[in-house]
Formats: C-alpha cells, sequence, structure tokens
C-alpha cells in the first residue's frame, strides 16, 4: 500500500487551509479521509500530483465549509441541550432533597425514596454534568482547562454526597465515606484549587470565595453530624429503657408478693399495714400516670407505634419506631394551646409522693429520696426543670427517662416497705 510523504502531506494541509477550515478537529478528520482516499488512488497506479489533482477539484466547492457548519451547528446544539440539562438536574435534585428532608422530619412515607433519587441526581449526574459544561466554557474563553481539578473536585463530591445519604439512610460505611472526602478534600481538590487561583489573576478572588465556601460547608456539616444523635446512642437508649421497663415489673412483683404475705401475718400492726398498702396504692397510681405519659409520647410520635402498645397499657420497644422525634415529648409534656401538658402535673405528683416516702422512711433512707426523686421544685422553678429534661428530648430519650423514674419509684417502695413491716 502507498504510503504518502510528509511533503505530499504538507500540501494537502496547506490546501485544507485554503478552505478556510476553524475546527480542527474536522481539519485532522478531512486530512485523514485525503490521505486514504489519494493513497487507494496511488495503490491504482495513478500519480501523486493526479490524484492530487481529481481530490483539490472536489475541494473547490463550498461543500466543505457547509460540513463545518452543520458540524458546529450539531456540537452547539448538544452544548446547549447539556446546559439545559444541567439547569434543570441543578433545580430538581435539590427540590427533592428538600421536599425527602420535609417528608422525614414529619414521618411521611416516600421520604427515603425521594432523599436517595435526589442525591443520585445531585452526585452521579448533576456534578459529572456540571464538569463537562464548565470545562467547555473554559475552551471557549481560549483558557486552559485544568482537568484535575474537575476529576477530582467531581469524585470528592460524589463520596461526599454518598457518606452525607449512607448517614442519613443509616446504611454502613456512612463513616468511611466522610472521611475518605475529607481527605480527598484536604490532601488533593483543595492544593489544586489553590494552585488554579494563584495563576488565574482575573479570577483569584472568585476562586478564593468558593474555596472558603466549601471548607465552610464542610465544617458546617461535619458539626451538624457530630451533634445529630446517632443510631448507637438511640440503640443504647431502647436497650436501657427496655431494662428499666423489666427491673420495674420485677420489683413491682416483689413488693406486691411481700406486701400480700404482710396482711396474712397476724402479729404486724394494723396501722402499719395500712401505711404500707396506702404507700403501695399511691406508688401504682403514680406509676400509672407515668406510664400513660409514656404511651401518649409513643402514640403522638406516629400512629405505627400502637402495635407496641398493648391492651393493658404496656410497651414493647421491638415494636416500636420513630425513636428520634422529639416533638411528641415536647407536645405531650409541655402541650400546646389545645392540650395542656403533662410535665408540671408530673413533676407536683412526684413531690408529694416524696413527701409521703420520707413520712414514713427512715433517717438512713431519708437521703436515698432526695437523690432520686429530686424535682428541684424547692430550689428552682418547674419550668427550668422540665425544659432541661424533656425539652429537644427524642422520644426514646423521654421513654428512658420515664420508665428509668418508675423503677427508681418501685425501688424506694419496697424500701419503705421493709422498714415498715
Amino acid at each position: 500500500m502507498a504510503d504518502l510523504t510528509n511533503r505530499e502531506i504538507e500540501i494537502l494541509n496547506r490546501e485544507i487551509d485554503k478552505q478556510g477550515l476553524t475546527y480542527t478537529r474536522l481539519q485532522n478528520e478531512l486530512l485523514d479521509h485525503l490521505c486514504c482516499d489519494i493513497e487507494a488512488k496511488m495503490d491504482e497506479g495513478v500519480e501523486f500530483l493526479k490524484a492530487f489533482e481529481e481530490v483539490r477539484s472536489r475541494l473547490e466547492n463550498r461543500r466543505i465549509q457547509e460540513i463545518q457548519e452543520e458540524t458546529l451547528l450539531l456540537i452547539n446544539q448538544k452544548y446547549r441541550m447539556m446546559k439545559k440539562f444541567m439547569y434543570i438536574l441543578g433545580t430538581i435534585a435539590p427540590s427533592l432533597l428538600i421536599i425527602g428532608a420535609i417528608f422525614k422530619l414529619q414521618h411521611w412515607p416516600g421520604a427515603s425514596v425521594l432523599i436517595v433519587l435526589g442525591s443520585f441526581l445531585l452526585g452521579a449526574v448533576y456534578l459529572p454534568v456540571f464538569a463537562m459544561v464548565s470545562m467547555r466554557d473554559t475552551r471557549k474563553k481560549e483558557k486552559r482547562v485544568n482537568k484535575p481539578l474537575y476529576l477530582v473536585g467531581v469524585i470528592t463530591g460524589f463520596i461526599f454526597i454518598t457518606g452525607v445519604l449512607f448517614k442519613i439512610m443509616h446504611w454502613p460505611g456512612a463513616g468511611i465515606a466522610l472521611a475518605f472526602s475529607v481527605l480527598l478534600t484536604v490532601a488533593l481538590f483543595i492544593p489544586i484549587l489553590v494552585i488554579q487561583a494563584l495563576k488565574d489573576k482575573e479570577n483569584q478572588v472568585q476562586s478564593f470565595s468558593i474555596l472558603i465556601f466549601i471548607l465552610a460547608f464542610m465544617a458546617i456539616n461535619i458539626m451538624v453530624f457530630a451533634l445529630k444523635v446517632s443510631k448507637n446512642v438511640m440503640t443504647s437508649m431502647v436497650i436501657s429503657a427496655k431494662e428499666h421497663m423489666v427491673t420495674s415489673s420485677m420489683v413491682e412483683s416483689a413488693n406486691t408478693l411481700f406486701l400480700e404475705s404482710a396482711n396474712l401475718v397476724n402479729q404486724l400492726s394494723p396501722d402499719r399495714l395500712d401505711q404500707a398498702n396506702f404507700i403501695h396504692e399511691k406508688t401504682d397510681a403514680l406509676d400509672h400516670f407515668i406510664q400513660e405519659i409514656m404511651v401518649d409520647i409513643l402514640l403522638a410520635t406516629h400512629d405505627d407505634n400502637r402495635l407496641a402498645v398493648a391492651a393493658d397499657g404496656s410497651i414493647d420497644l421491638n415494636k416500636a419506631n420513630y425513636f428520634d422525634v422529639y416533638k411528641s415529648t415536647e407536645l405531650i409534656i409541655f402541650g400546646n394551646e389545645v392540650n395542656p401538658g403533662k410535665g408540671e402535673v408530673l413533676l407536683k405528683s412526684l413531690e408529694t409522693h416524696k413527701e409521703l416516702l420520707l413520712a414514713h422512711a427512715g433517717p438512713e433512707l431519708d437521703r436515698i429520696i432526695d437523690d432520686l426523686l429530686d424535682t428541684g421544685i424547692e430550689d428552682t422553678d418547674q419550668a427550668p426543670r422540665l425544659e432541661y429534661s424533656f425539652r429537644q428530648t427524642p422520644m426514646i430519650g423521654a421513654i428512658n427517662t420515664l420508665s428509668n423514674l418508675q423503677f427508681k419509684l418501685r425501688f424506694l417502695e419496697g424500701e419503705v416497705l421493709k422498714e415498715l413491716l
């Protein structure tokens, strides 16, 4: 097969330049096409000059210019479509995330689907399209494209968005993804961006502003996730609340059996038996009131939690959900314009019960009663004590606190009954 010499290729290049082509890629493709055409004719025995004359006669019309115009028009149409697609994605993805966040706060169905879809569109689709459009805009301004900056930026952004999504959905690997995205940002993205800013004198302020925004955004996100109650903490609260409920029930049964046995003994003082029965009745009443508050909080959290409440009013936390909701706690404890809260009634009832126990307890038990049933009414107003105990407290935190209070009441009841009887 015949091969063109460098001089012959240069002749073809000059002839193509006469056509006034400005699109470099089209120039190269046309040169390659002409070379192949001439080499094919030369294989048939035609000399270069004669083959070149035949090819040049085909270049003398305006078809080459028309091909370039059609090519550039097609490229610009694709670019405009891509840019329009970027704008649409830039609107849809954050909107899905915002709506998904609202649905998650309200515990409406579909929140997870919206958040996952919005995160996928933002990280896997929008970021690459944004990078391609930005690189094209940079080329149009006849500036050098910093490909490593866009590549590292897209990868880091995708990993960070994925880590945030995994953190929100409580999927494994969230911590690793977030840590890796921070590492990429600090080790690669920021140094490349700083170098780019120093080289680009025209947009230096803009580049450093973007850098500051990225650092602030990452710092805020890290702080938000650090302040958010983690799944491990929620799990530990659930376990603790279950233990309180079990031990409280066991102590209640023991106290009841002890009191029933005491009532069968004729040698005991009737007055002491009456006092013991009275304390038991009051403890039962307060225990049931606390149980009622826990059930109200559970049901106010979500209707699905009705499955966790048995007919006798007992709670099965294995069937409960939405442990991180705090609005239900505030609604039941503090109330609103329609329904009064039960927090102040609870504090007053605890203070009354504490006085009852102190009246029948010995000196050594007095200090324990004061410590375990410290309502703070004597030292501070009721509102502050309720505030730091239940304000902004997730549902499982309130259940844990109240179930622990039930256990304390049953434990103190048993100790007082022992002293009386």
